[in-house]
């Protein structure tokens, strides 16, 4: 089955914008055309952008879908992970989380993602849970990639053979793993602990990395290894971030992430304003918007080995995409600045996950959608949203909201 999105400016290699036409096959891009081409396809369903922004689905670098929460958990802000991890099981909201199941807190997570426009999520869970839901229509979770918590005694301990999962990973698929999320004395030794067992290089992709030194920034870059941002989550359970500056200037490379929402996180959107206001205040802007979606989209597709399926518009890979309405502005500061439920679209796989009534025609069966309120905007959205809130609600027992999925029917 072909589709034609015509007539929209389409984000290039190159970061430029470029008036084009994408030709989707199924769940892949299978052409870009010029204005004046025609495709040589049958096309079944055809929808005119008129000129609308169409940048890449989004890549969020971390997250822990398991432990989506309507708000956050533990006391913060803390000086290392353990003590804000301990904190967090005597509150009376995290015995009500477990209560719940794994699957209806994944797929309200992946709704979290695909409305920030985060079509492909790197969540970082023992694979015998996430695996389930690897192949799941909302979003694309990662799913080769070998692991660990963190290298510290008090790690929580899946994954924790840290030289053998390293190992697993031959060198190529990516090794992730926290690092420097404290100031105690075995976090502080955690880099050098990775290079003594031969596990920090070129694939390993280190999450959060608050309270790195000179020097172990100065030993990830001569590895080549990357690090995943996490801005929000770093400002609220540390109250500091990552000494950017730094990492930028020995060009170590960064991709961007949201962690889980029980640290008190949104989505993708509330994680580029952090970002956004940490570079205003401390960075003197050096860190732009157009660097923030490199960084969500082929800078993080390159971290993780998948620039082959996602990370850009190019033929042969996933048709994941961002619709957004071109205000005349940078369009990076307008796709910044402008909240999610702005989006007329965002398509995963070739289907609108979620977007507005006029592009209902993404799709063939429109029984699979539902109209609904999203943060008080009319949608619609993939699947039955809806249901599943009141579902959670019912074995809670309590009223609670998302705040980033705040969705109720339609009147």
């Amino acid at each position: 089955m072909f589709k034609f999105l015509k007539n929209g400016l389409v984000l290039q290699a190159d970061f430029t914008l470029k008036k084009q036409s994408i030709l989707i096959q199924d769940d892949s891009i299978y052409d870009i055309l010029e204005p004046d081409q025609i495709p040589q396809k049958p096309v079944e369903t055809e929808i005119d952008l008129d000129g609308q922004i169409v940048f890449p689905g989004l890549i969020n670098g971390h997250d822990h879908l398991l432990d989506t929460s309507w708000h956050s958990l533990g006391t913060m802000p803390v000086e290392n992970w353990y003590e804000w991890e301990s904190s967090i099981h005597s509150e009376p909201d995290y015995k009500l989380l477990q209560k719940l199941s794994a699957s209806d807190l994944y797929i309200v997570g992946m709704y979290k993602n695909v409305i920030s426009g985060a079509t492909t999520i790197v969540d970082h869970y023992p694979s015998e849970v996430s695996g389930t839901f690897t192949n799941h229509e909302l979003a694309t979770i990662l799913k080769y990639f070998y692991q660990a918590h963190s290298v510290s005694e008090k790690r929580l301990h899946w994954c924790h053979n840290i030289a053998e999962q390293y190992r697993n990973t031959q060198g190529i698929l990516p090794f992730i793993i926290h690092a420097g999320e404290g100031n105690s004395k075995e976090i502080s030794e955690e880099i050098d602990s990775l290079n003594k067992i031969d596990a920090l290089s070129k694939n390993t992709v280190l999450v959060d990395c608050c309270y790195l030194s000179d020097s172990d920034l100065q030993l990830i870059a001569s590895k080549n290894a990357s690090i995943v941002w996490i801005p929000e989550s770093s400002e609220r359970i540390f109250n500091r971030q990552p000494d950017m500056k730094t990492i930028i200037e020995l060009g170590i490379k960064v991709c961007i992430g949201t962690d889980s929402s029980n640290t008190g996180t949104s989505n993708m959107y509330t994680a580029f304003k952090a970002a956004k206001k940490y570079s205003a205040d401390f960075l003197n802007n050096s860190i732009s918007s157009k660097d923030l979606v490199r960084m969500a989209t082929i800078d993080a597709a390159k971290i993780f080995g998948i620039e082959k399926e996602a990370g850009s518009i190019v033929p042969g890979k996933r048709s994941d995409f961002i619709v957004f309405e071109d205000d005349g502005s940078d369009p990076f500061d307008n796709f910044i600045n402008r909240v999610p439920e702005d989006y007329s679209m965002v398509i995963h796989k070739g289907n609108m996950m979620v977007g507005n009534d006029e592009f209902r025609r993404t799709s063939v069966d429109f029984s699979r959608y539902s109209e609904v309120k999203l943060n008080g905007v009319s949608k619609l959205l993939f699947g039955r949203p809806v249901q599943l809130i009141e579902r959670i609600r019912n074995k809670l027992d309590k009223e609670i909201v998302f705040p980033f999925f705040d969705v109720s029917s339609e009147d």
